[in-house]
């Protein structure tokens, strides 16, 4: 239990007596100490270290208010209460404009009420104490963190920034006080950006992973991820938000270098796949082919064949017509040709009703908007692949009858639908699923669309079917007439 020492400051000592018995009531391990006057009590006050101070006004020497003042001079804070025999308004405003925390009236009920305003005044000083406390370990955290932590008013301008911002971005905290969070942005995409985060401002929303460009003063570029909560006043008006931000620079390099780095491979594994269709078509389908005219000129121009050996060439034809038909199949899959002949659309129109005929599922395949942009044969064979791999995912997982998929064009984004009415599954099973790399159909779509910087959503429920949408940003081709306005 904390140790109370009282001091009381009374120069009436059968009004001392009463408040010793009124605290000793209340509160009984509390120490007593008295002086008659103020003087004294001044002189030992270092070596008694007081938890409160119990004043009256009107004492010999010094009153209550001089009091006050000597310990203001002293920046001692120890909480005191004034007492007085008289109701004066005008004493009890200058005790607490003085640091008085508490005022009390020599009345009829004082002895009372005296233990109920030492354990309010104590609330109070406990609870400065730890608002203080919650205050040094925030302005530690604030100066030791490697983050930016800082706090902007409703118009977006800064009212606190901790030390770290000259790390990041070269500038004091005190240059950052009284700019606008925008001041700082940097790109093409500057009012954008700044209408955004007004947009969520307004909306009173959390500020979730927002990305910014910011320059710093000495004019490079940094990358920072920001979240921020909105803060009120006691009425539940907005006074702004507060939140951190932290330099992402280094992970983007390396998101770039990675995205990079698996797109040379990708691109590397369909050059070597091209290599291999082209093999398969020009040669190894051919040689078969060549096999399988011998065979029938065999069958056709060796009258003197005998009816087993015919059989058996017969059933060699076949097999080989077999083979070739499987080595152009798996030609056209590693590479269909009919992509660089007549574009995406087509492609995929024919591949799906290929797949249809193949695995007896209903495919209704569309495609809007495709001619706005400019899609080079990198993107196409990607998109390619994805449609590939979804219908492939559903024959092997869905047990679905019904595939839509549609291919469209709308700025500034081309956008895959898959949707199946198969058996659908939990989602959540199937993130962990995916984390675990035991579904690599879907794990293999996912890391195409990354390497466009793309969006891949699922949506998916037991028995009510799967829909993947894909959104990846393209940039759109200027039509004729915008491109004559420009050059005009």
């Amino acid at each position: 239990m904390e140790t109370l020492t009282v001091v009381i400051i009374e120069d009436e000592e059968a009004h001392f007596s009463l408040m010793k018995r009124a605290i000793a009531r209340e509160f009984s391990y509390a120490s007593v100490v008295h002086f008659q006057d103020a003087t004294t009590c001044l002189d030992r006050i270092d070596q008694i270290n007081p938890t409160v101070i119990i004043t009256d006004y009107l004492m010999p020497g010094m009153n209550g208010i001089e009091f006050l003042e000597v310990l203001n001079q002293r920046n001692m804070d120890v909480p005191v209460i004034m007492i007085t025999g008289q109701g004066d308004e005008n004493i009890a405003v200058r005790a607490i404009k003085s640091g008085a925390k508490d005022y009390l009236v020599k009345s009829g009920d004082f002895f009372t009420l005296l233990p109920s305003v030492i354990e309010r005044v104590l609330r109070q000083r406990d609870l400065k104490q730890s608002l203080h406390t919650s205050e040094r370990r925030f302005q530690d955290l604030a100066e030791s963190t490697i983050n930016w932590l800082w706090e902007m008013d409703v118009q977006g301008k800064y009212v606190y920034s901790n030390p770290v911002v000259e790390i990041l971005l070269g500038y004091q905290p005190d240059e950052v006080i009284g700019k606008y969070f925008y001041d700082f942005f940097f790109g093409q995409h500057k009012t954008a950006i700044k209408n955004r985060m007004f947009q969520i401002m307004r909306r009173l929303k959390p500020i979730r992973f927002f990305e910014t460009q910011l320059i710093r003063k000495d004019g490079l570029e940094v990358i920072m991820e920001t979240n921020g909560v909105p803060f009120y006043d006691e009425q539940g008006n907005l006074l702004g938000y507060r939140g951190i931000s932290q330099d992402i620079s280094e992970r983007k390099r390396t998101e770039i270098h990675i995205r990079n780095l698996s797109q040379q491979l990708i691109n590397a594994q369909e050059t070597e796949r091209q290599m291999i269709s082209y093999e398969l078509h020009d040669r190894v389908a051919q040689d078969l082919s060549v096999s399988k005219i011998e065979c029938y000129m065999l069958l056709n121009h060796e009258p003197g064949l005998q009816s087993h050996v015919k059989e058996r060439l017969l059933a060699i034809s076949n097999c080989l017509q077999g083979v070739i038909t499987s080595v152009r199949d798996l030609s056209y899959d590693l590479r269909p040709p009919v992509l660089a002949d007549m574009g995406i659309a087509e492609a995929l129109k024919i591949y799906c009703e290929e797949f249809s005929k193949k695995n007896g599922l209903e495919i209704d395949f569309q495609s809007a908007g495709l001619h706005s942009f400019s899609l080079d044969s990198n993107i196409e064979i990607h998109l390619y692949r994805l449609v590939q791999e979804g219908l492939n995912n559903i024959r092997k997982h869905a047990h679905a009858t019904q595939v839509n998929i549609m291919l469209m064009g709308a700025s500034p984004n081309i956008i895959l639908s898959i949707e199946d009415n198969g058996k659908g599954f939990d989602l959540k099973t199937r993130e962990l699923e995916l984390v675990n790399e035991k579904r690599m159909g879907l794990q293999n779509m996912k890391q195409r669309v990354n390497l466009f910087q793309g969006q891949m959503t699922i949506q998916s429920r037991p028995m009510r079917g799967t829909k993947i949408l894909i959104k990846i940003p393209i940039k759109r081709q200027k039509s004729e007439s915008e491109t004559a306005h420009i050059n005009h």
